[in-house]
């Protein structure tokens, strides 16, 4: 073989290989490609799984009934400490006050600890009333109402309306603080945020089922948060705001369905039906 054919021939083994070598890239670059997107595929298939089962386990009725319970004991807890050391605390300070000279500096201090004191006493209410049954439901939210919006004191004006047909007879005491709460969730944020003269919260009965209508005339809320609360998405409960969350949940376990109807500057309606 000549010095020309031998570099020939050489020249067409290190194209062959270069073609080869190519070609092998290409392969190990397809495959690289296909192993990302399967990879990619399987871990949005596994995000999507998970939060299936995100949405499942948080929905679920043993995990809402667990998480009330622990709402109901920490409430508990918070108002045993209000009242034993708290408002003891007050108590004694006012004692302190009323053996002060100066009786003016003396009557402030008094007046300013009684203020503190009822204000406790409120909020301890509100943690945890009396116990609630079947003949006291009515008269318990009547009370509560007169407790947050501060009735007869230029207050917002409030109303309960059942209609005689309404019985609660045979209703657990979980059940009954169930819709108590629900109830208690919507007046305390209609004080807190809605800026209402009035407020309704109106039992009537709807076939076999309950129907508790809550309607206020304040600034109503963001009609797109009240479609997103509808929707009864896994995102839209596990969101929202606490209170709105808690009507939710206490309305799931009650077996029942909640909607909200609003419009900003014309009020709010919250619908429970069980």
């Amino acid at each position: 073989m000549t010095k020309d054919e031998l570099i020939d021939y050489l020249t067409q083994k290190n194209s062959r290989l270069e073609a080869t070598h190519d070609a092998i890239y290409r392969l190990f670059g397809w495959i690289s490609i296909s192993l990302f997107i399967i990879a990619g595929t399987l871990l949005l298939l596994n995000l999507r799984e998970n939060r299936r089962k995100d949405s499942k386990i948080y929905n679920s009725e043993q995990y809402i009934r667990h998480s009330i319970q622990a709402q109901e004991e920490e409430r508990k807890r918070i108002s045993l400490e209000l009242h034993d050391s708290v408002a003891q605390d007050l108590r004694y300070v006012s004692l302190l006050a009323e053996g002060l000279e100066d009786k003016v500096a003396a009557q402030k201090i008094l007046d300013t600890q009684n203020a503190n004191i009822e204000s406790i006493r409120r909020l301890c209410y509100n943690l945890t009333p009396p116990a609630i049954d079947s003949a006291s439901l009515v008269p318990s939210l009547e009370l509560l109402a007169h407790k947050i919006f501060d009735i007869g004191h230029g207050g917002t004006q409030f109303r309960i309306v059942c209609e005689p047909s309404v019985s609660f007879a045979g209703w657990s005491r979980e059940r009954l603080m169930h819709l108590y709460r629900i109830v208690q969730e919507a007046m305390q944020n209609i004080q807190k945020h809605a800026n209402a003269g009035e407020l309704t919260v109106f039992f009537k009965k709807n076939g076999d089922h309950l129907k508790v209508i809550i309607t206020d005339d304040g600034e109503g809320m963001d009609p797109a948060l009240a479609k997103r609360i509808n929707s009864e998405t896994f995102g839209a409960v596990a969101n929202m705001h606490f209170g709105l969350r808690n009507i939710v949940e206490r309305t799931k376990l009650l077996g029942g369905k909640v909607a909200f109807s609003s419009e900003e500057g014309c009020g709010t309606m919250i619908t429970v039906e069980v």
